[in-house]
């Protein structure tokens, strides 16, 4: 709302309260005035007429009384003229026809009237004896348009009265909105940017005044906002390269935290007065230390730490140690569990940081190197008996004359020992592609067992024409989802060792076993079970039956590399099976091969084994 509007309506506000006021007070007046007046005329008007009417009233004549009443009503004052006698009876009356009808019932005053006629009672009394009564009755409906009309009046002055002021109240605020509106004006500048423009100053007024003191902040404010400005920029130049800065430094931090919490390698790094300051994931999993545990220890604090969880031969060398050395330490770790860990110590010139520990787990590599020796040793020693005995016949033959028959058993041995060697090579060589592929090259069917088990029957051939390995408890529709070469060459190798480690009229069988009766087998399972009547072994050997190059048989009489049983474990391991060894010494041995039974479509299981059986 303007303030030109304001000012008029303010100004109207006033005038009316004022004039409701005045009017109001005066219609009031008017109104009690007209009131009393009427009261006083009707009572007044009542008695002259009861004091005119008494002897007629006493003597009962009527025709007085009636002239009387009619003389009353012609002045045109009274509306209603009734003459009663002391028993309430009518002697004469006279009015206007609707008032004649009207019920009396006297008033005290106008201003209690409530049916539009005043009525008053004024006694006849003679003697002290009551004879009578004059009742009056008058319409308050003149007075009331006499009200009405007045207020009429009064109204149409007030709003005459209203319009001027309006009209005076428009021109004076006119003037004094004409300085606000300049001001409003150049707000609206400011407001916009423009703080070069200036109200112009008309006059030596309070306003005039008002308007040179806004052109002086002005003024300043412009001054202010240019400085502010050049500062906001330099500011928002400074906010923006520390952004910058941060979202760096936080990219780095977050791949720093992506690198140590997915590297195996645990990182320790110390504050610039070499104290803990943070330790890896890795490292806590490495040590078993939590980092509330280390957080905030020194370099004695931290290594006295690391030294609980260590091997007393193998411990932490501590920090001087590896700051003199050039190559990275290698201790051993006794908890959580035993493992070889490889320490390096690297100085930084960092305000924050001063040095950094680096852990690397070696275990695995250690082993490896360790079973990579010991296998060359083992392999080495193996090759080297059948090397010895080629060696040295070949140099005998070269040496001497022998006899024909002599020269052919000479041969025979090499040629024995030179397949020992090639069986041995060629073994070493299946096994380690068995690791090194780890059944990624094992083509895998859904076979019938029945069928896999008569092949291996039909294809083994048993030394010196001895009987054919018996089939019992064969099933017809147990399927095993398995490499058919695979699993031939595991049923090979131990009918092999069936055979050669049971004597000529020892029986050899095989049984299958679909009782689930393997520990941790979380499937269900079936099992082959070759089982012989040999020499069999005593506990001790047969808790080395996997090791390589082990043989029970140690007078050298039983042909073999020792190889086998490794190669049977990793093909059975690699199908999700495993193999149960049970033997007694002198009275036989039996191995259970554990394979998962497959699940599926028969029709499917059938097209899939006569595929294998066409290849």
């Amino acid at each position: 709302m303007r303030f030109r509007t304001k000012t008029i309506l303010g100004v109207a506000v006033i005038e009316l309260a004022l004039l409701a006021v005045l009017v109001g007070s005066a219609l009031s007046i008017l109104r009690d005035s007209s009131e009393a007046e009427l009261t006083q005329r009707v009572q007044l008007g009542a008695k002259l007429l009861a004091a005119a009417a008494k002897d007629a009233l006493i003597s009962q004549d009527i025709a007085t009384l009636d002239s009387l009443v009619n003389e009353a009503i012609s002045t045109q004052q009274i509306d209603r003229i009734r003459i009663v006698d002391a028993n309430g009876l009518v002697i004469s009356e006279g009015g206007d026809g609707e008032v004649m009808s009207h019920t009396f019932h006297q008033e005290e005053s106008v201003s209690k009237v409530t049916d539009g006629i005043y009525d008053w009672s004024a006694p006849v009394i003679a003697g002290g004896i009551k004879h009578g009564a004059i009742e009056l009755s008058v319409s308050t409906a003149p007075l009331h348009v006499l009200l009405q009309s007045a207020r009429r009046w009064a109204a149409g002055i007030a709003g005459l009265e209203m319009l001027l002021v309006a009209i005076f109240s428009w021109l004076l605020g006119s003037y004094l909105v004409q300085q606000l509106s300049a001001l409003r004006e150049a707000t609206r500048h400011f407001a916009l940017g423009n703080f070069e423009h200036r109200v112009s100053v008309a006059g030596s007024d309070e306003l005039a005044e008002t308007a040179q003191a806004f052109n002086r902040m002005a003024q300043q404010i412009g001054e202010s906002h240019e400085q502010l400005r050049i500062e906001n920029e330099a500011r928002l130049q400074a906010q923006l390269n520390a952004e910058f800065a941060k979202n760096q430094a936080d990219d780095r931090n977050e791949q720093l935290n992506g690198i140590f919490a997915l590297s195996p390698d645990g990182f320790v790094s110390f504050d610039a007065n070499r104290c803990v300051k943070y330790a890896s994931p890795a490292f806590t999993k490495l040590t078993d230390l939590e980092k509330i545990d280390i957080i905030g220890l020194n370099e004695a604090e931290f290594s006295e730490r690391l030294s609980r969880q260590c091997d007393l031969e193998m411990g932490f060398p501590g920090f001087e140690k590896l700051r003199a050395l050039t190559t990275r330490h290698i201790f051993e770790t006794k908890i959580p569990v035993k493992r070889i860990l490889e320490v390096g110590l690297r100085e930084s010139q960092s305000k924050t940081v001063s040095q950094i520990l680096y852990f690397r787990d070696i275990t695995y590599e250690t082993e490896v190197d360790r079973m990579k020796s010991e296998f060359l040793s083992t392999a080495a020693h193996e090759l080297r008996t059948p090397m010895a005995s080629i060696y040295g016949y070949s140099e005998i033959l070269l040496a001497q004359e022998f006899s024909e028959e002599e020269r052919r058993e000479f041969l025979q041995t090499i040629y024995k020992q030179s397949e020992l060697m090639i069986s041995i090579i060629n073994e070493l060589l299946d096994l380690a592609r068995i690791e090194a592929r780890g059944g990624k090259d094992f083509v895998m069917l859904p076979l019938a067992l029945t069928s896999l088990l008569e092949d291996a029957v039909s294809s083994y051939k048993t030394p010196n024409n001895r009987p054919r390995p018996s089939i019992t408890h064969l099933p017809e529709s147990v399927f095993i989802y398995a490499d058919r070469y695979k699993m031939l060459q595991a049923l090979m190798n131990i009918l092999s060792n069936a055979y050669k480690y049971s004597a000529a009229t020892g029986k050899v069988s095989i049984e299958v076993v679909q009782e689930q009766n393997v520990q941790s087998a979380t499937v269900a399972m079936v099992g082959v079970r070759i089982s012989d009547q040999g020499i069999g072994m005593a506990p001790a050997q047969l808790t080395r039956i996997f090791e390589r190059f082990y043989r029970a048989d140690s007078s050298g009489k039983v042909p073999g590399t020792g190889l086998g049983m490794s190669i049977v474990q990793e093909i059975v391991e690699l199908h999700g099976g495993q193999v149960k060894v049970e033997s007694t010494q002198d009275v036989g041995t039996s191995v259970t091969i554990w394979l998962p039974k497959h699940i599926g479509d028969r029709g499917a299981h059938i097209g899939a084994e006569k595929h294998e059986n066409e290849t």
